[in-house]
C-alpha cells in the first residue's frame, strides 16, 4: 500500500471525542485527513496514476501469436500453419523471439521460405538495437512518465492536505475565539442584568438619581444585541468548522458550545528555529517536490527526443531447425545474423522536440526559483505574524488587568455616590475590549502558528 495511505489510516485510527467533550485541533485535523472529500479526490488520483503505470507494464507483456491457412484450388496447393512466441527486453531495449511453423505443398516461388520439412521448423532469436532505443525508447519512457504522475500524485496529495489542515485549524480557532467572545458578551451583559436591582435600590436610597435607571437599561439592550452579534457570529463559523468536522460516515458535525475549549498558552519559536526550518521546508515542500517531478519528466522526454536523433542500427540473430522429411534444402541448422540501418536524414523532427522541451525546462527552473522565494517569504512572514502576535498578546492582557481594576474601582465609587452608571458602563466597555483584543491575539497566535507548521511543512 503507498506511503501516503499508510499515513492516512494510521492517523485515522484515533476515536473521536464524546459528545460535551472539548473539541481539541488533533481531533478536527484527524477528521480533515480522514473524511474531507476534497482531500478523497485528490487520493482517487493516485490510483489512476497507479493504473497508468500498470497499462505502461503492458508495453512489456509476452506476444503470443499463432495463424492457420490453406490454398485447395489452383495449382499451387499448400497448407500452413504456426505459432509465436515475443518478450520484450526492458533493460536492453530489445526483444527475444521464437516460434514454431508448417509448410507443406507446392508453394509459388517466391514464397518458398514458408515451406518446412514434414514435422515443421522450430525457431527462435533475438533482436537488440545498437544505437537509437538502446538507452531509451518510447516505451521506457512512458513507464518512466507514468511513474513520475505517481510521484507527482503523491506531492498533489501532500500540498492538498497542508492546504486543507492549515484552512481547518485556522476555522477551528476563529471557532474557539467566537466561543470566547460570546462568554465576553455573555458576561459584561449577566453584569447590566444583575444591576437592575442594585440600581432600584440605590435610586429608592437617594444615592442616584433616577436617571441611572434609564442608563442601565440602555445597557442592557446595547449588551443584548452584541450578545446576539456575537451568537450568530459563533453559528456562522460553526457552521465553517463543520466541513472539516464529520462523522465516521464523512456527513459534517456541527460542535456545539458545549464542547468549546479555552485557549491553550501560545508556543514561541526558538532562537534561530526560522533558519533551521526554513532550510528544511525547501526540502519537505510538496509544491517543490511536484515541480522537481515536472523537471524530471521534461529530462525523460528530452532524453527521448535525443535518442531519436540516432540512427536506428539493430542487430538481429536468428536459429532455426526443421524435423522430418522433405526437400533437401530445409534440412539442418539455420543461423541468419544481420543488421539493419535505418535513419531521417534532417531528424528535424527530433531537434523540434528537444527545443521544445529545453524551453519547458529553462521555464521551470525559473518557477523554482520564484517558488523556493515564495517559500521563504511565506515561512518568515508566518514567523513575524506569531512574534507580533505574541507581543500584542502581552499588551493586551496587560491593557485588560488595568482595565478591570478600573472598572471595578468606578463600580465602588459609583455605589458611594462618587460617580454615574454611564461612566461605569464605559470603564466595563474599555475592560470587554482589552479582553476581546486578548481573545484576538490568542486567535492571531494560534493562526500564525498554523501558517508557520503548513510553510514548513509539518502541520
Amino acid at each position: 500500500m503507498p506511503p501516503i495511505l499508510w499515513l492516512a489510516i494510521f492517523l485515522g485510527l484515533a476515536s473521536a471525542q464524546a459528545p460535551g467533550a472539548p473539541l481539541l485541533l488533533e481531533e478536527v485535523l484527524a477528521s480533515t485527513e480522514r473524511h474531507h472529500p476534497v482531500l478523497l479526490a485528490q487520493i482517487t488520483e493516485r490510483a489512476a496514476a497507479e493504473g497508468e503505470v500498470l497499462g505502461s507494464h503492458g508495453a512489456f507483456d509476452v506476444n503470443l501469436s499463432a495463424r492457420s491457412g490453406t490454398n485447395r484450388f489452383g495449382y499451387y496447393k499448400t497448407r500452413t500453419s504456426g505459432a509465436g512466441i515475443s518478450q520484450p527486453l526492458r533493460g536492453l531495449g530489445g526483444e527475444v523471439f521464437g516460434g514454431y511453423k508448417r509448410g507443406l505443398g507446392n508453394f509459388e516461388p517466391w514464397k518458398e521460405g514458408q515451406l518446412t520439412l514434414s514435422r515443421g521448423e522450430w525457431s527462435g532469436g533475438i533482436e537488440l538495437p545498437l544505437l537509437r532505443n538502446r538507452r531509451t525508447d518510447e516505451r521506457r519512457t512512458d513507464l518512466l512518465l507514468a511513474r513520475l504522475a505517481v510521484e507527482y500524485a503523491d506531492a498533489s496529495i501532500l500540498e492538498q492536505r497542508l492546504a486543507l489542515l492549515q484552512a481547518a485549524a485556522s476555522t477551528y480557532w476563529t471557532w474557539v475565539s467566537a466561543g470566547q467572545n460570546l462568554a465576553i458578551a455573555t458576561d459584561l451583559l449577566a453584569l447590566a442584568e444583575d444591576r437592575v436591582e442594585q440600581v432600584q435600590g440605590l435610586v429608592d436610597a437617594g444615592q442616584v438619581a433616577e436617571i441611572e435607571i434609564v442608563e442601565n437599561e440602555r445597557a442592557v439592550l446595547l449588551r443584548r444585541s452584541a450578545t446576539a452579534s456575537a451568537e450568530r457570529d459563533l453559528q456562522a463559523v460553526r457552521l465553517d468548522l463543520s466541513l472539516f468536522l464529520r462523522d465516521a460516515s464523512g456527513n459534517i458535525v456541527q460542535a456545539g458550545r458545549d464542547r468549546l475549549p479555552e485557549f491553550p498558552e501560545p508556543t514561541r519559536l526558538l532562537p534561530g528555529a526560522v533558519e533551521t526550518d526554513l532550510r528544511m521546508a525547501l526540502q519537505r515542500r510538496p509544491d517543490i517536490s511536484s515541480l522537481l517531478v515536472q523537471v524530471q519528466r521534461i529530462s525523460a522526454v528530452q532524453q527521448l527526443a535525443r535518442n531519436q536523433l540516432r540512427p536506428e542500427v539493430n542487430f538481429t540473430a536468428q536459429f532455426g531447425r526443421d524435423a522430418g522429411s522433405g526437400t533437401i534444402s530445409k534440412r539442418g541448422n539455420e543461423l541468419i545474423v544481420g543488421i539493419t540501418l535505418e535513419s531521417p536524414i534532417q531528424r528535424r523532427k527530433a531537434r523540434g522536440e528537444i527545443a521544445i522541451q529545453s524551453a519547458k525546462q529553462e521555464q521551470l527552473v525559473h518557477r523554482l526559483r520564484f517558488l523556493q522565494d515564495r517559500v521563504e517569504v511565506a515561512v518568515r512572514d508566518a514567523a513575524s505574524a506569531l512574534d507580533l502576535a505574541l507581543q500584542r498578546l502581552d499588551l493586551a492582557r496587560a491593557e485588560y488587568d488595568l482595565a478591570r481594576r478600573l472598572a471595578s474601582a468606578e463600580m465602588e465609587r459609583f455605589e458611594l455616590g462618587d460617580s454615574t452608571l454611564f461612566i461605569v458602563n464605559q470603564r466595563e466597555m474599555a475592560a470587554a475590549s482589552a479582553q476581546y483584543a486578548v481573545v484576538s491575539a490568542l486567535a492571531d497566535c494560534h493562526r500564525a502558528t498554523a501558517a508557520y507548521r503548513a510553510a514548513t511543512a509539518v502541520l
